[in-house]
């Protein structure tokens, strides 16, 4: 499903990796009676992968008591053991659930299949803001003030619940294909921190190095704060094409957001 329009530019490794992947991901499903489908989750009907990382894993999926799309994510098969995590990803789902803005997406249905909890998500038609920033380099100033203001209203709305997001990027934005933006993964972040990952060891799931804030590159305490450095970072790189660090490995990166000085966004594109 998710490889028929890529496996054309790929090597043959890689492909036989995507595939190997793939076959994974299908064994977190159970059966389906209709041939065309991946698979099933509870009562919805799996049709394909959306996306994977170190954290989860989305399906499309149709839901047919609402006739409509949604979006299901479940936990990345090396979490699911975790019970700890399960509970502290159920409660942070809910927490997220109780965030209803036009720039968030919405959380429809929590529950657990084979022992493995999942979210039903709205389905976004659209493109993440990364995929975006791949195509174009960077944004006018005109699009980068449409995002951000909505980036930052679907935050206010979250902060005003409480709940502080922790891995604000390019790929946790949706952009909708009438222009609208939707805000991403709300506290899960938190939930595998509570559980004990560590900023080595896993560091892809806990954040991203380019726009983690010094608070928790350093490992300190955060809050609301923290996700407005990250919305800055997100603003640097959407106006000059790059995050406003790099380095060769992610604790290089993360020190640096601690330490190092800032180029001006200015001094890349003026």
């Amino acid at each position: 499903y998710v490889l028929r329009d890529s496996l054309s530019d790929k090597q043959d490794s890689d492909i036989a990796s995507e595939r190997e992947e793939l076959e994974t991901f299908k064994r977190l499903l159970g059966p389906s009676d209709d041939p065309r489908m991946m698979g099933r989750i509870g009562t919805y009907e799996i049709l394909g992968l959306l996306g994977h990382g170190g954290m989860g894993v989305v399906f499309k999926a149709f839901d047919p008591s609402l006739n409509r799309y949604v979006a299901i994510k479940m936990l990345a098969p090396m979490l699911i053991p975790s019970a700890v995590f399960k509970q502290r990803f159920l409660r942070e789902a809910q927490s997220a659930a109780a965030v209803v803005h036009v720039n968030v997406v919405g959380i429809h249905a929590i529950s657990e299949w084979q022992g493995n909890p999942y979210l039903v998500m709205t389905f976004v038609r659209g493109q993440s803001l990364q995929t975006r920033l791949q195509h174009r380099g960077h944004l006018s100033l005109r699009e980068v003030l449409r995002i951000g203001l909505q980036v930052s209203a679907g935050l206010e709305a979250a902060h005003a619940q409480g709940l502080i997001h922790r891995d604000i990027k390019p790929a946790n934005v949706m952009i909708t294909d009438n222009g609208d933006v939707k805000v991403m993964d709300f506290g899960i972040a938190r939930a595998l921190s509570d559980a004990g990952a560590t900023l080595t060891s896993t560091w892809n799931i806990v954040g991203t190095a380019q726009y983690l804030s010094p608070e928790q590159a350093s490992g300190s305490e955060t809050d609301e704060r923290s996700d407005l450095y990250s919305v800055g970072c997100l603003f640097y790189e959407l106006v000059s094409g790059k995050p406003p660090f790099s380095g060769e490995t992610p604790v290089a990166i993360a020190y640096q957001h601690v330490s190092a000085p800032l180029i001006p966004v200015t001094d890349i594109e003026p």
